[in-house]
């Protein structure tokens, strides 16, 4: 049946490709061989018979590269949606090929008795590696693990002979030290495909960081016959780490910050990163050759922490710095100042390191110059030195040095001052700023050290009143806008000789100069001085005159014009009092009339309120000339209360109490004498009745209206007569009438600001 060299029951392979067919249930020891060869055409017969008997030896089948099998030395099967089989090569391989099949874990596998083990299982939904209990899987040296759901790797889950092991595409973000460890020291034993891994790598993790540098080496490797990109990239930087760099992840309790450290590099320049970085983020740049931030990806960066440590930095430009930016750190290189926009820009920054740097005091920085000053004393002094060859500043201000002038200034203006510092520093070309402060004189000078070598003084904008001495070697000396008089004739003199001997720049306007005779002197320093007082145009004096345009008989002028002033003033001052005292009345009652300065032209009525203003007293036979009085006096502007007999006397009351109670209830009483008037015994009891109350009550009023028939009053009685030649009366056809008597009536206060109905009272 088949050739009996080679059916040896004792022997660890059985060759059957040259006998003829068996059956292997009759032969026990077939349970212990390691290997049946067959013939190709054999082999679903002897792989029905292997289940059969149960053999526990790999039963394969197929000879010339590949051959199958179903058991392993362990008895495990070869999984159910899985394929099994050796690759006859030197060693043999065994490939348990489970590919996209949905399988959530990584079952038992069988044991191969010679070669090594391969395991495929990418395409899965597999969340964890098992254990590495099992002696199937931990006898694999190829772990296929690419497309899963994997999350963590722990080191008791890797086989302990695993020389590959492909994890792309899966939820790892980072391995723990033992595996980084473990890694490492197989790097040139072991194979990691990890691309589409995007690593939070933890600082303090240097295993793992140092394997994924040798990584960024090794970019593209050949798996299955095919160049595989194999790149490093980082979650927080959606790419690879830029080389020479490291990236990892600093954690805190708090916060987690991504670093990127490239750190005694060499870099002449700054790496190219992504706009974009997620999180919190830090460039370290330290120790490296970078002379410029003209990398135009840094502004658009959202970093939040540059370090630029040890470098060789010249200038730094806004554009240059990221706008997210939070801390800065620029120690050690060659800076001499920074602008404006900069200061301004680091000024919001929660840390900013600056130190050891060759600082000038140049006035371009004078922001920058004020925040070194005030948070980083040493190096501020230092920046003085340079400059000046003195590192003393007066405190609050702030000391420079102009690059084309070759001033050095000391600025202390907008501070509030009472006082110039008692210290200044000492310098060839030195000058003060001490404008908008509340500075008020100039006194004891003298105390002052190096007030002396000032040669410019900037005063303006001070409450200056008094200036006593001022800078010996002083060529620019501005004191617009203070409160200044005058100046001291030793103050003059010392002007007068400073002008002569050097270019004095003199700038005065904006103050309260008293311009008389007795500042002669001052006015006569400004004349002198016109070539020096850059302002003289427009100086005023205390009284708003502009002092370039007067001369000195302006000021002083000759005795006898000023007696003739005075005498001329006394001849038109008497006039104007006789012209008062003439048309007094008349001016008075025509501002009354125009409604003008009500105040002072209106009565001021005394005594007690009465019902009425106006007893209006008239014979019946007159009573035609009422309707006239009521529209002109009632119903004018002044709206007077008028009392008369046809509308406010009761019926039935006797006529004496009636004109008695009329006179009394009214302010004054007006007789409308005609001769009708004359002639009635009425009319002559009203008169009397009312020049009673007049001389009873001085606050009462008799005004009598003669009409032009009334020509004598010889028909009145002695009483009344010596009245009307001894009182003042208004005839009805005398001009302005209606004024004499609308102003000799009660007065009604009224306000000049009222608006009242304007009414022509003239006929």
């Amino acid at each position: 049946m088949y050739k009996s060299t080679t059916l040896q029951h004792n022997l660890e392979r059985l060759d059957l490709r040259y006998a003829e067919k068996i059956d292997l249930n009759s032969f026990e020891s077939y349970q212990k061989l390691q290997i049946i060869l067959i013939e190709e055409r054999d082999q679903s017969f002897y792989l029905k018979e292997a289940t059969k008997a149960n053999v526990t030896a790999f039963l394969c089948f197929g000879f010339e590269s590949y051959c199958f099998f179903n058991l392993g030395i362990n008895g495990k099967r070869c999984p159910s949606k899985c394929n099994c089989g050796f690759i006859k090569s030197s060693p043999y391989e065994l490939i348990i090929n489970c590919n996209q099949q949905g399988i959530l874990e990584i079952p038992e596998l069988p044991i191969p008795i010679i070669g090594t083990a391969h395991l495929y299982f990418e395409g899965n939904g597999l969340v964890q590696l098992p254990k590495t209990l099992s002696d199937g899987y931990d006898n694999l040296q190829e772990l296929h693990l690419a497309n899963n759901k994997i999350t963590s790797i722990e080191i008791n889950q890797l086989p302990t002979n695993l020389r590959w092991l492909d994890i792309r595409n899966n939820s790892i973000t980072s391995l723990n030290s033992n595996v980084a460890e473990f890694l490492l020291s197989r790097k040139d034993k072991f194979t990691l495909l990890q691309s589409g891994i995007y690593w939070k790598c933890n600082c303090n993790n240097t295993d793992l960081l140092n394997y994924l540098n040798l990584l960024k080496k090794q970019v593209n490797l050949e798996y299955q016959n095919k160049v595989v990109d194999n790149s490093v990239h980082f979650y927080h930087l959606k790419g690879p780490c830029p080389d020479p760099c490291t990236c990892c992840v600093n954690r805190s309790k708090v916060t987690e910050e991504f670093i990127i450290n490239c750190t005694r590099k060499d870099l002449k320049t700054v790496p190219i990163l992504p706009i974009n970085i997620i999180g919190r983020s830090s460039l370290i740049l330290d120790d490296n050759l970078i002379e410029t931030l003209s990398t135009s990806s840094l502004r658009s960066s959202t970093l939040g922490e540059l370090h630029l440590k040890n470098n060789s930095i010249t200038r730094l430009h806004l554009e240059q710095l990221p706008s997210n930016l939070r801390v800065l750190d620029i120690r050690q290189n060659n800076l001499t100042g920074l602008d404006d926009d900069v200061t301004l820009f680091i000024l919001k920054l929660s840390k900013f390191y600056v130190s050891e740097n060759s600082w000038l005091c140049s006035c371009k920085s004078y922001t920058f110059l004020g925040h070194l000053k005030k948070h980083f004393l040493t190096e501020h002094q230092a920046a003085l030195r340079h400059c000046s060859g003195q590192d003393y500043c007066p405190n609050q201000c702030t000391c420079c040095k102009e690059v084309e002038s070759y001033r050095f200034i000391i600025n202390c203006s907008n501070l509030g001052l009472m006082e110039i510092p008692s210290k200044l520093p000492i310098t060839g070309n030195a000058t003060l700023l001490f404008e908008n402060n509340k500075l008020q004189s100039l006194k004891e000078t003298s105390k002052i050290y190096g007030f002396n070598e000032l040669k410019e003084l900037h005063l303006r904008y001070n409450n200056i009143t008094n200036i006593e001495k001022l800078p010996a070697n002083i060529q620019f000396l501005d004191l617009r806008n203070n409160s200044l008089k005058t100046l001291g004739e030793n103050l003059i003199e010392f002007l007068i000789h400073k002008s002569s001997i050097s270019n004095l720049t003199i700038f005065i306007s904006g103050n309260k100069w008293i311009c008389q005779c007795k500042e002669i002197d001052f006015f006569r320093l400004a004349k002198d001085l016109v070539k020096n007082i850059k302002d003289l145009c427009k100086t005023e004096c205390q009284d708003h005159r502009l002092l370039v345009s007067l001369e000195e008989k302006d000021l002083c002028a000759e005795k006898i014009p000023v007696y003739v002033i005075y005498f001329t003033s006394f001849i038109l001052l008497n006039c104007l009092l006789s012209f008062l005292q003439c048309f007094w009345k008349s001016i008075v009652m025509w501002l009354y009339e125009k409604r003008l300065f009500l105040r002072l032209t209106t009565r001021l009525e005394k005594g007690t309120e009465t019902k009425y203003d106006c007893f209006l007293a008239y014979c019946h036979k007159d009573l035609h000339f009422l309707s006239e009085y009521v529209e002109k006096l009632e119903k004018g502007r002044n709206q007077l209360r008028l009392c008369f007999y046809e509308r406010d006397w009761l019926a039935g009351e006797p006529i004496p109490d009636c004109i008695c109670h009329s006179v009394e209830n009214s302010k004054c009483t007006v007789i409308l004498m005609t001769k009708n008037f004359l002639k009635s015994a009425w009319g002559r009891l009203e008169f009397r009745l009312a020049l009673h109350a007049t001389s009873k009550d001085q606050h009462k009023r008799l005004i009598v209206i003669i009409y032009p028939d009334v020509e004598d009053f010889t028909e009145l009685d002695g009483e009344l007569n010596s009245y009307l030649k001894l009182n003042t009366f208004i005839k009805r056809n005398a001009e302005n009438f209606w004024n004499k008597l609308t102003f000799a009536l009660p007065h009604r206060i009224i306000e000049e600001s009222q608006e009242l109905e304007t009414i022509d009272i003239e006929p």
